[in-house]
């Protein structure tokens, strides 16, 4: 008969940084720069509450979760791509888990959950959220994940012919390109507040939901104050030189660490930066300096074959693993 799985809260960053590292998977939502990110951007409205659940002395699994207290409502509870397990968790064991959150968060005290569990897709586990008595409400999240652990030749090799053509192509441009670490000291101000403002007007000329710059700078900060660099943030930005002596980027991504995972952010690019094809060599570069920070998976952020068909195809040329989550449940 196994030990009993109880859950505890946890309010360290080492030690939450440490289990999350410890995963089967790395997700970025799970991340404690994450959880800090969203209490910063909203202003202290949306609070991380953050569970590790063990058998006797290991952590088996975690959970970080968002609260948002809606006057005498009660509270509006999220929990994106959680838990997370441990490798080889047996199956009633990661039951018992989805059980547990399930308890700590019910109808009657008002605490509303809508879940993104990390679980594939499929009819089984939709009877498995059924039993904990929620209904589906969106259809599944798909991304594409990359294994980084093969050499970067192996990688290379493995992307789309015409994918790896236009990256040789690219190559052979006068594009320089720039690489800032939150982390490691070398954050680049000017840039990422260039980029920011790309990405915020493109939000509102396009409607975009996605996260907005106030939480980007959130992270960073985050990063900045959690002196890990297990958590980082990757800034990667193409310029063709210095001009009135600054160098103006025309394309640029970001790249947010968790642990040994990493998930492209966002990115933009100019006419310019369109002309000579920048975001083929800043995805390889940001491929190339993840695997030597020894990050091993690589989430590309979202794949929407239907309303991003474009930016699907960039991502699928790169050759990895296409995933479909179950979806949203309440």
């Amino acid at each position: 008969m196994q030990a009993t799985i109880f859950p505890e809260q946890c309010d360290s960053a080492a030690v939450w940084i440490a289990a999350h590292d410890a995963m089967r998977q790395s997700v970025l939502e799970q991340s404690w720069c994450y959880g800090e990110a969203v209490a910063s951007a909203s202003a202290g409205r949306v609070c991380p509450e953050r569970w590790l659940f063990r058998r006797q002395d290991r952590v088996i699994a975690l959970a970080q979760v968002f609260a948002r207290r809606i006057g005498p409502l009660g509270c509006f509870i999220r929990l994106v791509r959680g838990p997370l397990f441990a490798p080889g968790l047996d199956r009633a064991s990661r039951d018992a888990v989805l059980t547990l959150i399930r308890m700590q968060y019910p109808w009657r005290q008002r605490r509303l959950l809508w879940w993104l569990p990390e679980l594939n897709g499929g009819s089984d586990s939709e009877t498995t959220m059924a039993r904990l008595g929620l209904r589906p409400m969106v259809s599944g999240y798909s991304s594409i994940r990359m294994d980084l652990t093969p050499p970067l030749e192996r990688l290379r090799a493995q992307l789309d012919g015409k994918w790896r053509n236009t990256l040789k192509t690219a190559e052979k441009s006068a594009l320089l390109l720039e690489v800032a670490s939150r982390a490691e000291g070398t954050w680049h101000d000017e840039a990422f507040t260039a980029l920011m403002g790309e990405h915020d007007e493109h939000r509102l000329e396009n409607r975009f939901l996605g996260p907005d710059a106030v939480f980007y700078s959130a992270f960073a900060d985050a990063v900045g104050r959690s002196n890990d660099a297990n958590e980082d943030a990757l800034l990667l930005w193409a310029h063709a030189g210095l001009h009135l002596g600054k160098a103006r980027p025309i394309a640029g991504i970001l790249v947010l660490r968790h642990g040994r995972g990493a998930t492209y952010a966002m990115g933009w690019s100019n006419e310019a930066g369109r002309l000579v094809k920048a975001h083929y060599r800043l995805i390889w570069r940001a491929m190339a300096e993840l695997k030597s920070r020894g990050v091993t998976q690589f989430d590309l952020g979202g794949v929407d074959t239907e309303r991003g068909a474009g930016v699907a195809r960039f991502k699928l040329g790169l050759g990895g693993e296409v995933f479909t989550l179950a979806g949203s449940f309440v």
